[in-house]
């Protein structure tokens, strides 16, 4: 957290050089199933929401997130992504949620799934950077996705500035090499957080298939002793630790 003001100041003002493909926002809500709920009673709910989001014309999307690989998993049984395409996008939705939804779904026709499906009791929230990707075709891509967070900090004297060049040189050697079906996004806290997370992002690695992350399991190792720059030179410049995996499913997207 050593340079999360100037980060934060440079996000808001535009000047990074080597700038993201995108920036929004996004909330991480840690959730819990409530009795003989099931995680189809949450992507229900989920859905049910998203109806409303479209009806109010707001710009949101959900996915959620089941752990993978994701250490001690104790007060949380998956964690509820939302993402905005930005700042004005966020309070307007916030602001439907908190004025009308109760109403809409008290006046709906259509019943909603009984009872809440998850009790929620920690939500954060992050500006978020869109590094780079190599896309693939939609019928290429999985409904179900792997998705990969590390706690990442730049190294002293180390500006957001250099880490966005460096991702972009990256991406071109990792296309060259045939790493296709990927992205990277850097996440900056923002609200919820204690101040005392030892990190300045989290850098979450997001494939659009298993296929896409089998092939990079595969071939990273030769790939990297063939193109020492693709790691040498990135662990200049930041340290990264702490890597949890997450199954990713979006359930609305009306963004």
């Amino acid at each position: 957290m050593r340079y999360l003001s100037t980060l934060l100041a440079a996000l808001f003002t535009s000047t990074l050089a080597f700038a993201q493909e995108a920036e929004m926002r996004s909330e991480f809500v840690y959730c819990s199933l409530n009795p003989e709920k099931t995680m189809a009673d949450v992507i229900a709910q989920s859905q049910r929401y998203g109806e409303f989001s479209k009806a109010k014309g707001t710009k949101y999307a959900q996915a959620v997130m089941t752990p993978m690989h994701s250490g001690d998993t104790n007060g949380y049984d998956y964690i509820l992504w939302g993402t905005w395409p930005d700042g004005e996008a966020m309070y307007n939705e916030w602001g439907s949620y908190a004025n009308e939804y109760a109403d809409w779904l008290a006046e709906s026709s259509d019943e909603a799934p009984a009872g809440p499906a998850s009790k929620c009791t920690r939500s954060v929230a992050t500006i978020d950077s869109l590094v780079s990707r190599v896309s693939i075709p939609a019928e290429e891509r999985d409904d179900k996705r792997p998705v990969q967070f590390t706690r990442c900090s730049l190294k002293d004297g180390v500006s957001i500035d250099q880490v966005y060049a460096q991702a972009s040189a990256n991406k071109e050697i990792m296309e060259e090499g045939g790493f296709k079906g990927w992205a990277i996004s850097y996440l900056f806290p923002y609200m919820g957080f204690d101040g005392k997370q030892d990190f300045d992002f989290m850098q979450v690695n997001y494939w659009y298939s298993f296929d896409s992350r089998a092939h990079m399991a595969v071939n990273w190792l030769d790939f990297a002793e063939k193109n020492p720059s693709i790691e040498g030179d990135m662990s200049l410049l930041v340290s990264c630790e702490g890597s949890n995996s997450f199954v990713y499913e979006s359930t609305f997207n009306n963004l």
